[in-house]
């Protein structure tokens, strides 16, 4: 095939097809949550813990987006990072804080077909033991991001059952 039947279009789509990674969110019904920008990424994550949390009988309180609390659940103040599964099998929870006042660190993670999430008490973050802070910038250390892999995510559906094992345990102390 000489030089004057190659189509240039074509060509180059053919190569892009080769070299571009399968696409995890193709077909996903949740496709529209990776079209968004954070922010209103965020908002979702926040509106959706709340809601579910509501349907499932556990009262709540918005923090709206002018309060340092996103979410409160009695007298606990959550802290929501939503995420979006990426195609290493892997969720970047961005803006992590260690200088906002809050009780828990609640992570909703967004699959193509599922959502999942993990819940740790402030205290454990700053630890390190919900997993590795990474600065989000060079030379500063006030936000940073969490990495967590698919397998240390809960399925949300036990969501209601482990805020109620929270409250429980928060009533006892």
């Amino acid at each position: 095939m000489g030089a004057a039947n190659v189509k240039p279009v074509d060509l180059l789509a053919s190569i892009i097809r080769r070299h571009t990674p399968k696409d995890i969110w193709r077909d996903s019904p949740l496709i529209g949550y990776r079209m968004l920008g954070n922010t209103n990424r965020g908002e979702i994550g926040e509106e959706f813990v709340r809601r579910y949390l509501e349907y499932n009988g556990i009262k709540t309180e918005s923090g709206g987006r002018t309060s340092k609390t996103d979410l409160l659940i009695g007298s606990l103040q959550f802290e929501i990072k939503t995420a979006s599964l990426g195609g290493n099998g892997t969720f970047q929870f961005n803006h992590v804080r260690l200088d906002r006042d809050y009780d828990y660190l609640l992570c909703l993670g967004i699959c193509p077909q599922d959502i999942v999430f993990n819940i740790w008490r402030k205290g454990m973050v700053a630890e390190r033991k919900a997993g590795n802070l990474v600065r989000m910038a060079e030379g500063q250390g006030v936000t940073f991001k969490i990495t967590k892999r698919l397998d240390e995510m809960s399925p949300v559906r036990s969501l209601p059952e482990m805020i109620r094992a929270v409250l429980s345990e928060r009533s006892e102390d």
